[in-house]
């Protein structure tokens, strides 16, 4: 399933996005989806300005910050670093809880085990 989802993803990269890309001479060209996506990642690791409309249908100037997550994402994928879904602090947390629960189901079965020999031996 893996292998055939990035298939995909790859596949559907490769397509024409709708919409194109100024250059600096003023010229439109078109871009993939890839493209495209690296594009967003970068604009919002850097930040950038966007006039939207707001209350009364007047336009407004916004400005979004720089995303320090999105930052960290470029670095670490220009430096070769796998990046991982799950922050480390999580995979921690995640590691206990289920540890936890092994331990729990663990010693309700030693206890039910424990309850049937007791009642064997003094049956007997």
């Amino acid at each position: 399933m893996k292998q055939t989802l990035t298939k995909f993803l790859e596949s559907i990269g490769q397509e024409l996005h709708r919409e194109g890309f100024t250059d600096l001479s003023g010229t439109i060209r078109p871009i993939t989806k890839d493209e495209a996506l690296a594009r967003e990642i970068w604009n919002r690791a850097l930040g950038y300005e966007v006039e939207m409309k707001g209350d009364n249908d007047s336009m407004q100037h916004r400005v979004i910050p720089p995303d320090p997550k999105m930052q960290m994402f470029i670095i670490e994928r220009r430096e070769g670093k796998v990046v991982t879904p799950l922050e480390e602090k999580h995979a921690g947390l995640l590691d206990r809880i289920s540890e936890l629960a092994k331990n729990q189901s663990n010693a309700v079965a030693k206890q039910a085990v424990g309850n049937d020999r007791d009642t064997d031996q003094t049956d007997a």
